[in-house]
């Protein structure tokens, strides 16, 4: 049975993730937009979310044994944050919200089968059991509701008289748009990878195997403002430096891999500050730059440079799209399905820039505008970087210098 409880470790948050009034102008963002929309209660079980709207953090997320957090934003009256009751000192300690509740005994499986209905009687409680209840659904960016589907039933079963509906709008219309807090967030998470990817060009030794480099890496992440923060991870990264696996996506260092002289390093990872760690990418050639790797990068930093151009407020996803691969295609190589995507508390977040998408480009997005391609050799091909929408263009966040395409290589 959820509990609701005072205050008892800090009469205010002591370490809060961000300061009164940008909780308050969230809180009100999904209000307007909950009201646009036809929603009368909010509810997320993500930790992302539970972090954007409420600040609650806790590393033990990536256990399925507990359920760290729901959050619940009504049309009318209180916020609501509900946890463990272990995780009550996290509550008062980062949130700003005044309507704390607790689960007893988190650990029991029984308890956790019963979390749904019991949320529910939090919601009948509230004055919202026959409303419209939106939670993490809809077509608009990714999201889920990070329970089994009979715990999902479960809640939908206890709320007979609700209407359960897609909370995207609600969730994006609020996460897309960027505050100057969150833009400063992302900044400095672009230059703490910056330092990594830097670590990477200096450190790099011929004879070296991934798992060194990946060494190199871990050092130089750890040494960054911002590592281990709260909950926020050390950083991940796709990292493909052998030939020998240059066919595989989204994996890091393996052993056996080795690195020679005609092979490259591709970095595309992130360290995180404060929740925000955007998506960069850079590759560098181990051995000599020959003329048809010159003419790929100068490629790719034409076809960003044009996609940049065309960015601003007003302009579709798939305008932005076009003019990124319409200068991949005149020199001769093919399209990749994205173009790049928003970023901020999830390193992918809408709008997705690709052929399809005639989402409207908004003032205040962050942008991760990434073009690539495949090569004559077969290998993958691109770069990343990170841009803030204006009312008139767009502001690179400057990223690692372009001229450096080359890691020491002193063969003979």
């Amino acid at each position: 049975m959820i509990k609701k409880v005072d205050r008892t470790f800090y009469p205010d948050p002591r370490f809060p993730d961000y300061p009164y009034p940008e909780w308050e102008s969230r809180i009100a963002r999904a209000r307007k937009l909950m009201a646009e929309n036809g929603v009368d209660c909010l509810v997320v079980w993500e930790r992302e979310n539970n972090r954007y709207f409420f600040g609650f953090q806790t590393i033990h997320w990536c256990m399925k044994s507990i359920h760290p957090a729901v959050g619940i934003i009504p049309l009318e009256g209180e916020p609501i944050i509900i946890v463990p009751n272990l995780f009550q000192g996290n509550a008062e300690g980062l949130t700003w919200a005044k309507d704390i509740r607790v689960v007893p005994d988190p650990h029991q499986p029984k308890v956790q089968r019963e979390l749904p209905g019991d949320v529910a009687k939090v919601i009948q409680e509230i004055g919202y059991g026959n409303k419209r209840i939106a939670w993490e659904s809809g077509p608009l960016g990714c999201m889920y509701i990070p329970r089994p589907v009979n715990d999902i039933d479960a809640l939908r079963a206890a709320l007979p008289q609700a209407k359960f509906v897609d909370g995207d709008k609600v969730i994006w219309g609020c996460r897309m748009i960027k505050s100057a807090l969150e833009i400063d967030r992302i900044q400095r998470s672009v230059h703490a990878t910056i330092a990594v990817e830097l670590a990477i060009v200096a450190g790099y030794r011929p004879g070296m195997s991934e798992v060194d480099l990946m060494k190199i890496i871990n050092r130089a992440a750890a040494e960054q403002e911002g590592m281990r923060l709260g909950d926020d991870n050390a950083g991940w990264a796709h990292f493909i430096c052998s030939a020998d696996k240059a066919s595989m996506a989204d994996i890091q260092a393996l052993e056996g891999a080795p690195i020679t002289r005609d092979h490259a390093i591709q970095y595309d990872g992130t360290c995180y500050y404060k929740g925000y760690g955007p998506d960069n990418c850079r590759i560098w050639q181990v051995g000599p730059i020959t003329p048809e790797i010159k003419r790929a990068y100068d490629t790719i930093f034409t076809a960003e440079d044009a996609s940049a151009d065309m960015l601003k407020a007003g302009v579709k996803a798939n305008e932005v799209y076009e003019a990124m691969y319409r200068v991949v295609r005149e020199a001769g190589y093919k399209d990749f399905d994205m173009g790049g995507h928003g970023t901020g508390i999830d390193s992918h977040e809408p709008p997705s820039i690709d052929a399809w998408n005639e989402q409207m480009i908004e003032e205040g997005m962050v942008l991760s505008i990434e073009p690539w391609f495949t090569t004559a050799e077969g290998g993958l091909f691109g770069i990343q970087d990170t841009y803030v929408v204006t009312k008139t263009g767009c502001i690179k966040i400057d990223g690692l210098d372009r001229n450096i395409i080359q890691v020491y290589h002193p063969f003979d």
